[in-house]
């Protein structure tokens, strides 16, 4: 079939919210994970502490990727829904829900950084005991993460399945759509099971990022092409015999 101009719009709006979700996580993380002032729990203390506003800015920055993720989850729906409607609507609920946990987890690094904070109180608590908590707070926000990347990991392989269905984009880009959503979802399983392997498997999911920011400048430039149509077979004429 071929895509609608609500598609076409929706489509780019998709596009931007990939690209848009993937600058926020950024500069939320390069600040609150990269950038955390130092590798001792008393230095990243004093830097939060003394940095407290831009880390509350990156902290909102990573509630918003998520936000941006749910609207993300709508516009797909919006272009992928003609081809087959009950699966986009479970590709759509698979991928809010990948929302809902991933922006709840935040309340764990929010946790954290008040915690960095009252190391600024003499007395309260030992430097130990705040590490600890801290560990504990980190831990938790990332097993959320680690959860809603398996409901992001299905979603996207079903809407995968429906842009390699429906043709709008090229079927290997397609195809390695779901591809990287297979493994978003295996890497995610193993960072749960097993958090001391985090950093080494996070770097299996750069084919999925690649894959995602090649489909948003699709998206975005070329928009749900219209699909190939096969030519018609010729007709043959009737033979002498047939009558």
């Amino acid at each position: 079939m071929d895509p609608t101009r609500e598609q076409r719009a929706y489509a780019r709006l998709a596009g931007i919210c990939i690209l848009a979700n993937y600058a926020l996580q950024g500069l939320g993380d390069s600040v609150t994970i990269l950038l955390r002032g130092g590798e001792t729990f008393a230095e990243r203390a004093r830097y939060a502490t003394e940095n407290a506003l831009l880390w509350r800015i990156s902290l909102l920055e990573v509630g918003l990727a998520w936000i941006v993720l749910g609207i993300l989850a709508f516009a797909l729906y919006a272009v992928l829904e003609p081809v087959d409607r009950r699966l986009a609507q479970l590709a759509l609920c698979l991928r809010l829900g990948a929302s809902f946990v991933g922006a709840a987890s935040l309340m764990f690094r929010v946790s954290g950084a008040r915690l960095y904070l009252a190391s600024a109180t003499a007395g309260l608590f030992t430097d130990d005991q705040l590490s600890t908590l801290v560990s504990a707070a980190t831990r938790g926000g990332s097993e959320g993460v680690e959860i809603a990347w398996m409901f992001q990991g299905a979603g996207s392989a079903l809407f995968g399945l429906l842009f390699l269905r429906s043709r709008y984009v090229p079927r290997a880009l397609a195809a390695l759509h779901i591809f990287g959503a297979a493994v978003l979802i295996v890497i995610s399983t193993a960072m749960f099971l097993d958090p001391q392997y985090i950093g080494p498997l996070k770097l299996a999911g750069l084919p999925g990022f690649l894959t995602d920011v090649v489909t948003a400048v699709w998206l975005l430039v070329k928009g749900p092409r219209r699909p190939e149509r096969q030519p018609l077979a010729p007709t043959m004429p009737p033979s002498e015999g047939d009558s």
